[in-house]
């Protein structure tokens, strides 16, 4: 079969090419090349209607292609290959009875044929016949472990989440832990309503191996959902016990701190995971987010917050991180600080509007118009039609003493405001600052008055 994809493959390359050649010539040179060897000795009939199949397939012409196959099988209906092919146009036409049939045929003969298999999967799963599925993802796990990311997902479709755990857990020890598995095992573990028997199969594989850290975070995990928090903290006391420079550790305990307001373990924790290279941004990010719910509950350890970001550098992908941060402080108006972290944080957040919005006026008000006015000019190339973005550069120009060209920016924003009077009267306001500077002082008095009459009605 291996030599017969090969010359097949061979074949498509040169049809797909746009190989100006018919397609007879290009027949009685693929002849020279052993094609048919697994199809046996059959009649020029029955290779002149397979090779049309494969044209017609090529070209997508799915219904053609079927009909030179059923002219094969009246030659000659034993070999493997035609089924096969049968099963891919019906596949493509959606047709998934016959496509199963076919398949079906094929690996009576040859159950192990992983890519028959793929194929098979692929027609129950389309159909959202995840039971069926589930038989043939098992069989394919025994070629590549991959498979058990998908017999977990077909497993949890089907409630079974005890299986869709256990799968996880392999796969877990088989390539290690990353961010799609670990979401995909806590998701499962939410639904599991009783997990002493995950509990108890967690506590023998520890005591099998008391030195493998995943099992000990999977069973804290599972306490923890299970309402057992002295059992889950236990269980991190534990891991340490065994692996004192366990970082993953950490993970677990910080939290427990928290809850217990032993603030200065919790810290410690902290920090540990925040400088950890094994543990994924997302966790960090929980991490600070937790840290600023307890921080915003006992002010005083403010300055540890600032403390522990410290740890982050601006290339780590921490930008949500700072952001967050960034947004505590706002929510304190605390504007330096709150800058700082925006400012710190724009990498990854260079066109979210919200941002960058906090991060202008935060300039404007702290008096950096330089970097009002650059900013502002680039947040307009995002988002042409936001009002408050003109404003902001108007203003900005305005305190560089380049009147001329605040007036210019302010009227050119004007044109995108749409029913708000206090932001009209805002720019109104703005450009008669300009003009008043300038010396002006008709057309400044003229354009304060009209600020001033827009925010009578407003």
């Amino acid at each position: 079969m291996t030599k017969y994809w090969r010359h097949i493959t061979i074949y498509l390359i040169f049809l797909l090419g746009g190989m100006n050649v018919a397609f007879s010539q290009e027949l009685e040179s693929l002849k020279k090349v052993e094609i048919l060897d697994d199809l046996g000795d059959v009649s020029d009939e029955f290779k002149e209607s397979f090779f049309e199949a494969l044209k017609q397939r090529a070209i997508t012409n799915y219904d053609k292609a079927i009909s030179a196959l059923e002219r094969c099988i009246e030659a000659n209906p034993k070999p493997i290959a035609l089924y096969h092919e049968l099963g891919k146009n019906y596949l493509d036409l959606k047709v998934y009875d016959q496509a199963e049939e076919n398949f079906k045929k094929v690996l009576e003969e040859k159950p192990k044929d992983r890519y028959v298999l793929e194929l098979l999967f692929e027609v129950y799963f389309k159909q959202r016949k995840y039971k069926e599925s589930i038989e043939v993802v098992e069989k394919l796990a025994a070629f590549d472990s991959m498979y058990k990311e998908q017999l977990a997902n077909l497993y949890f479709l089907e409630n079974r989440y005890d299986d869709a755990l256990r799968v996880v857990d392999e796969l877990i020890e088989e390539l290690g832990i990353d961010s799609y598995r670990d979401k995909l095992r806590k998701k499962i573990a939410l639904k599991i309503n009783n997990p002493n028997s995950q509990i108890t199969r967690l506590e023998e594989k520890i005591a099998e191996n008391p030195k493998k850290e995943q099992n000990y975070l999977n069973l804290i995990y599972l306490y923890s959902q299970d309402n057992q928090a002295d059992k889950a903290f236990g269980t991190a006391q534990l891991l340490l016990e065994q692996q004192p420079k366990s970082q993953l550790a950490h993970l677990a305990l910080y939290k427990f701190y928290l809850d217990n307001n032993s603030a200065d373990e919790a810290i410690n924790s902290m920090k540990i995971v925040l400088a950890s290279n094994k543990i994924d941004i997302e966790s960090k990010y929980k991490v600070i987010n937790d840290f600023l719910i307890f921080v915003d509950k006992n002010p005083m350890y403010e300055s540890e917050l600032v403390e522990v970001t410290k740890i982050f550098s601006e290339d780590s992908g921490s930008s949500k991180v700072f952001t967050e941060i960034g947004n505590y402080f706002y929510g304190k108006d605390k504007k330096e600080m709150a800058l700082n972290y925006y400012e710190r944080g724009l990498k990854d957040n260079a066109s979210d509007f919200g941002i960058l919005r906090k991060m202008l006026l935060l300039q404007l008000d702290l008096k950096r118009y330089e970097k009002a006015k650059a900013g502002s000019e680039l947040a307009i190339e995002l988002y042409p039609s936001q009002p408050i973005l003109y404003l902001v550069n108007g203003v900005s120009l305005i305190n560089l003493n380049k009147h001329e060209e605040a007036i210019d920016i302010l009227s050119i924003g004007m044109d995108y405001i749409i029913d708000d009077l206090k932001m009209e009267s805002d720019f109104y306001a703005q450009i008669g600052e300009a003009y008043l500077k300038m010396g002006d002082l008709g057309k400044a008095s003229e354009y304060k008055e009209r600020s001033f009459q827009l925010k009578k009605k407003s």
